[in-house]
């Protein structure tokens, strides 16, 4: 490919070391000119031995390594990175993925497009972990960016930014990620607002290139993750984006005065009720996949809005 565009990959790293080794790998593999390319990793404060490590390997000279004295986040980390950055297209990959070596110069192809802003990959499961029913219903499923075809445009809900592309020149119109989320989530679904509100017809996924996800997700953890971002994030982005309500339906805990509101409280009281959560969970573990998946939502809804009503009820203490 003539006139290659000059690439930045981020890769923020937090307590990495078992497997930010293999991302390094795979991206300083790439069929794409080691010269037209950058690798910037952003150490978020780790307490495990992930800076020893990066400092152990033989890096190549287009890997710059930048280090956060505190754990700030990931929308810090990437901030950071961004700031660092000297490419024309940023690639955003978090340090448990593994890409092929066709992945850069596949994004590259894409953002030919001028109406291409911004590119999400596809995710698979990694080999070495368990293929319980959960993980079969985040990769295997129809669902987030699976659900739209390659030339239709995305809505900023399932634009995530674990192995994500976008323009430079995008970033720079729309500022970057919110710092003031430090908790688990959420930060790529504000900045991906952001981006659909000035391109709403330029995020896009691409099925074909594939990224392994080295990361396993027990269902349980997932539901305490859940729980947390409900509680600390999501009131945080409701006041920011009063539309992000729908999104959340964060309403059904904080409801109007209105018979509407009375009703939207009395579903939600009962979705999150010790009873319904029992429920949900046998359910999940009696059912095969697929017939498991709608629990599995129904679950991570009533998890999203106990965190919520854990607010609700602090807030009246």
């Amino acid at each position: 490919m003539n006139n290659r565009p000059y690439i930045s990959i981020i890769i923020p790293a937090y307590n990495a070391q078992g497997t930010i080794r293999t991302c390094i790998r795979s991206v300083q593999v790439q069929n794409y000119s080691e010269k037209a390319f950058e690798i910037i990793i952003v150490d978020d404060g780790s307490t495990d031995n992930t800076v020893d490590l990066l400092e152990s390997l033989s890096l190549a000279d287009n890997v710059h390594i930048y280090t956060h004295n505190k754990n700030r986040g990931l929308a810090a980390a990437r901030n950071t990175g961004i700031a660092h950055s000297k490419g024309n297209i940023i690639i955003f990959l978090d340090a448990d993925m593994e890409v092929t070596t066709d992945f850069i110069e596949s994004h590259v192809k894409l953002h030919q497009n001028p109406m291409v802003q911004g590119v999400v990959s596809d995710l698979l499961p990694a080999p070495e972990f368990p293929n319980d029913k959960y993980q079969k219903y985040l990769y295997r499923s129809r669902r987030g960016a699976k659900k739209y075809p390659a030339d239709s445009p995305l809505p900023f809900t399932v634009f995530l930014f674990n192995c994500t592309s976008v323009k430079k020149k995008t970033l720079d119109q729309v500022g970057l990620f919110d710092d003031q989320i430090t908790r688990y989530g959420g930060e790529d679904t504000e900045f991906a607002y952001r981006l659909w509100q000035k391109y709403p017809e330029g995020l896009y996924y691409a099925p074909h290139i594939k990224v392994v996800h080295h990361h396993y997700r027990p269902f349980n953890k997932v539901l305490k993750n859940v729980e947390t971002f409900g509680r600390e994030v999501v009131p945080y982005l409701v006041q920011k984006h009063p539309e992000f309500d729908k999104l959340y339906s964060f309403s059904f805990i904080f409801p109007s005065k209105s018979l509407r509101g009375i009703a939207k409280k009395l579903i939600g009281k009962l979705v999150i009720s010790d009873f319904s959560r029992y429920f949900l969970t046998a359910l999940y573990h009696l059912l095969p996949y697929p017939f498991s998946n709608r629990i599995i939502r129904l679950r991570l809804a009533a998890a999203l809005w106990c965190g919520i009503y854990q607010l609700k009820t602090a807030s009246l203490k």
